[in-house]
C-alpha cells in the first residue's frame, strides 16, 4: 500500500456503527465531528480535579490534566498542520482530506490523558501495587494474562476502555468514534503479557495498549487499518506535543509557587545544553534584563515568555524529525519518541531534569502519600466485597451498598454491555473502572467516609 492510500485509509470515516444523521449544513469533518462526542462529557470535565503535577492545589494558576489536555491538543493540532502541508507538498496526501489530521491530532490531544488515574502516575503504581500484592495473598480464577491487565495498570489502556466501551451512550460503542481516534492514543500495541518486556528495543513492548476485554476492538481496528500490530502514525505525533507540553508547562508552574526559580533554570539548561545552547541562553539572557526590574511584573512573565520560545524549538525539531523520519514513522517502525532523537533532544533533557526537582518537592510527595493509601485503601473495601454473593443491587448487606455506591453508569456497562466470560475478572475490572475514574477530591472523600475519618 502507498503512503497516499494509507493516509486516505486512516484519515477517513470508519466507526464501529454509522454515525447518527447531521444536520445537512454541517461542515464538519468526521474528527471535530469526534471532538464534539467528546468535549462536553463526564470523563473530560472530570479531568479538571484530577493531578496533573500538583494533586489538590488550591491556586488556580496550576495546571490540572484538563487545562493540560486542552494544551496538548492545541500543540497537537499545530504539529498536523505543519505536517499537513508538507504531506500536500509531496502529494502523498489527497486535497479533500486537508485538515483532518489536525483535527485528529486535536482530538486525540484531548483524550490522551482520560483514564488517568487519580492522583497521575503515582495513583498507578497504587493500583499495580495493590493486585501484585492481592494475587500474591489470594487464590483466583484469573489466568496470566488477565492478572497482567491489573497488575501493569495504565492510564493509556483505560482511556482506550473509556472511549471504545465504558462510556455509556446508549449502546454497546460508546462515544462510537473514528477508528483512528481510537488508534490514535495506544501507544503500546500489545497485550499486558507481550507487551511490558523491560529492557526491550521494542517500543510497541515497552508497556501494553488494551485489557483483554477489549481485545476484539482493537483487533478490528488494526486489521481494517492495516498497521500491522505496530503504532498509528499519528501516535508519535500525539506523544510529541504531549512531551512539549508538559516539559515547559510544569516548570512554569514550578516557579510560580516558589519551588523553582530563573536561576535554577539558568543553571540547569547551562549544563544540559549542547546544540541549542547558545540561542536558549541568549533568549533567557533578553527575557531578564527586559522584564526582572520591570514594575508590576513577577517572575512568572519570564518564564512563561521562555516556554514559548522554547516550545516552538521543540516544534519545528518534531515536524523536521518527521520528515526524516518519515519511512520509518509510516510503518510503525521507528522505535524511539520523536523528541528523543530530534534537534531539540537537548532541550527536552534540560526540561526533564528540572522536573525532578519540582516532583520532590514535599508538599507535593505528602498529597501524593496521602492519594496512594485513599486509593489502595478503596481497592481494599471493594475488593474484599466482591468476593462475596451479595455483591450486587439487590440487598441490604455491606456488600450490597457497597455495590450501590459505584456509579450508575459503570453498573449499566457491568451488568448489561460487558460480556467477557470470566465473572471474577470482570468483578475486579468494574471496581477499577469504578476508582481510576473518580476526581483526586473525591476519592479521599469516598474513602474518609467508608473509614469513618469525616461523615
Amino acid at each position: 500500500m502507498s503512503y497516499k492510500s494509507k493516509w486516505k485509509l486512516i484519515l477517513d470515516e470508519k466507526r464501529f456503527r454509522d454515525k447518527s444523521h447531521t444536520i445537512e449544513s454541517d461542515g464538519r469533518n468526521t474528527f471535530e465531528n469526534d471532538y464534539g462526542r467528546l468535549i462536553s462529557s463526564a470523563p473530560i470535565r472530570r479531568l479538571q480535579d484530577k493531578t496533573q503535577v500538583f494533586p489538590l492545589e488550591q491556586s488556580d494558576y496550576i495546571r490540572t490534566r484538563l487545562t493540560h489536555s486542552l494544551e496538548v491538543s492545541y500543540l497537537a493540532s499545530s504539529i498536523g498542520q505543519s505536517i499537513e502541508n508538507y504531506l500536500l507538498k509531496k502529494k502523498e496526501l489527497d486535497f479533500d482530506l486537508k485538515g483532518n489530521l489536525s483535527s485528529l491530532l486535536r482530538v486525540a490531544g484531548l483524550v490522551h490523558d482520560l483514564g488517568n488515574p487519580p492522583f497521575g502516575h503515582f495513583g498507578e503504581e497504587a493500583i499495580k501495587k495493590f493486585f501484585s500484592n492481592y494475587f500474591s495473598e489470594n487464590q483466583t480464577t484469573l489466568s496470566k494474562l488477565e492478572k497482567a491487565d491489573f497488575k501493569n495498570f495504565d492510564g493509556n489502556v483505560q482511556t482506550f476502555r473509556i472511549l471504545s466501551k465504558l462510556y455509556y451512550f446508549g449502546d454497546e460503542f460508546g462515544y462510537n468514534l473514528n477508528y483512528s481516534s481510537l488508534a490514535s492514543i495506544i501507544k503500546y500495541p500489545s497485550n499486558s503479557v507481550d507487551g511490558n518486556k523491560k529492557p526491550t528495543t521494542e517500543i510497541a513492548k515497552k508497556k501494553f495498549g488494551y485489557f483483554v476485554t477489549e481485545t476484539a476492538t482493537y483487533k478490528k481496528i488494526n486489521d481494517y487499518l492495516k498497521l500491522g500490530n505496530r503504532r498509528h502514525p499519528v501516535v508519535y505525533l500525539l506523544e510529541s506535543a504531549d512531551d512539549i507540553a508538559y516539559s515547559a508547562a510544569d516548570i512554569e508552574d514550578g516557579v510560580k509557587l516558589g519551588i523553582i526559580g530563573v536561576k535554577d533554570i539558568e543553571e540547569i539548561f547551562s549544563k544540559k545544553l549542547d546544540k541549542n545552547k547558545k540561542d536558549v541562553l541568549e533568549n533567557l539572557e533578553y527575557l531578564k534584563s527586559m522584564y526582572s526590574k520591570a514594575p508590576n511584573v513577577d517572575t512568572s512573565l519570564i518564564i512563561q515568555k521562555f516556554r514559548i520560545f522554547t516550545q516552538k524549538i521543540m516544534l519545528e525539531a518534531i515536524v523536521k524529525c518527521f520528515e526524516e523520519n518519515y519511512d520509518d514513522i509510516m510503518q510503525g517502525k521507528l522505535e524511539d519518541e520523536i523528541i528523543d532523537i530530534s534537534d531539540a533532544k537537548d532541550i527536552r533533557k534540560a526540561y526533564k531534569t528540572l522536573q525532578f526537582k519540582v516532583f520532590d518537592e514535599k508538599s507535593i510527595l505528602k498529597k501524593e502519600i496521602a492519594g496512594w493509601e485513599a486509593i489502595y485503601g478503596l481497592l481494599d473495601i471493594f475488593v474484599k466485597a466482591s468476593k462475596s454473593d451479595s455483591f450486587q443491587a439487590n440487598g441490604n448487606n455491606l456488600e450490597a451498598r457497597l455495590y450501590k455506591i459505584i456509579s450508575s453508569s459503570h453498573r449499566k456497562v457491568y451488568e448489561d454491555i460487558e460480556n467477557y466470560s470470566n465473572p471474577e475478572y470482570k468483578k475486579l475490572q468494574l471496581i477499577v473502572d469504578f476508582i481510576s475514574g473518580m476526581t483526586d477530591t473525591y476519592a479521599i472523600r469516598l474513602f474518609q467516609e467508608l473509614k469513618g475519618i469525616k461523615i
